[in-house]
């Protein structure tokens, strides 16, 4: 019988919350930033599914430097 595999869990994907709480961000600051197409979101039926790849392509276009998001 083959032994059981050891090694850890790869996550690719996160949900919504998983994703702010990943990133640093509030949900809803994550929100605006989906709202402002800053974030490529998918879609699970109606679950929000955002791929590692997205948010670290999203944490890679961050300015180097502080700026306030505008008001929606």
């Amino acid at each position: 019988m083959p032994e059981p595999d050891n090694h850890p869990a790869v996550v690719v994907a996160f949900d919504h919350n998983s994703a702010a709480e990943a990133l640093g961000i509030s949900p809803t600051r994550l929100r605006q930033h989906v709202r402002m197409g800053d974030v490529t979101v998918h879609f699970s039926g109606t679950k929000p599914i955002y791929l590692l790849a997205d948010l670290e392509h999203f944490v890679e276009q961050l300015p180097t430097r502080p700026n306030r998001l505008p008001k929606l």
